[in-house]
């Protein structure tokens, strides 16, 4: 059984029992699949979806599940033709990717930050470098992943950043995953 991480985006138009509904529905499906849950809650996301303009409000639940590709199959059928379901993704995990809560995600990448300011030199950025802070690379550690990005949006290279080629390639997947959810804009 392989483990993936489902993401879903909920209208913020709905209203809260809709929305409460539609996600205990999806969590009765896919009971046995669920190993850990996050609810992210209300975010703002960088760009408008669906070219509706100020379309970029959503609730976020992600979810860390173990399934198989018939339970796939199952969840994205559920998924497919629900209104309340704005955008949904399913990201398949390695063996050595952790599942991290948001919130407490926010607050240890912030903290290092703080620190970090205070010893600041150069344009160099080397949280990855460091093999305890490698298991915080995932597409959640949004405050991390910007300060790997130029000031237009790009993505920094590899002989600026100084990451070993997988590592970078880690990076490079995480932002991908980062914008596709609209939580970090493709070009400032």
């Amino acid at each position: 059984m392989q483990k993936y991480e489902l993401v879903l985006m909920l209208d913020a138009s709905l209203q809260e029992k809709e929305r409460q509904n539609t996600v205990s529905s999806l969590e009765n499906e896919i009971k046995d699949c669920i190993l850990k849950k996050d609810d992210m809650g209300l975010r703002k996301t960088m760009y408008d979806f669906h070219r509706v303009r100020g379309h970029n409000n959503f609730y976020i639940h992600s979810y860390y599940i173990q399934a198989e590709n018939k339970d796939l199959d199952v969840i994205k059928k559920q998924l497919l033709y629900n209104k309340a379901i704005a955008r949904y993704f399913i990201f398949k995990m390695n063996s050595t990717d952790e599942f991290f809560m948001f919130d407490e995600l926010q607050t240890k990448l912030s903290k290092f930050l703080e620190e970090s300011e205070e010893k600041k030199t150069g344009q160099k950025v080397s949280f990855f470098m460091n093999k305890e802070n490698k298991k915080y690379l995932t597409w959640k550690a949004i405050t991390i992943l910007k300060k790997y990005m130029t000031r237009f949006g790009s993505i920094k290279p590899r002989k600026y950043t100084k990451n070993p080629v997988l590592t970078q390639k880690k990076v490079k997947e995480c932002i991908h995953r980062a914008r596709e959810l609209g939580l970090l804009e493709y070009i400032k």
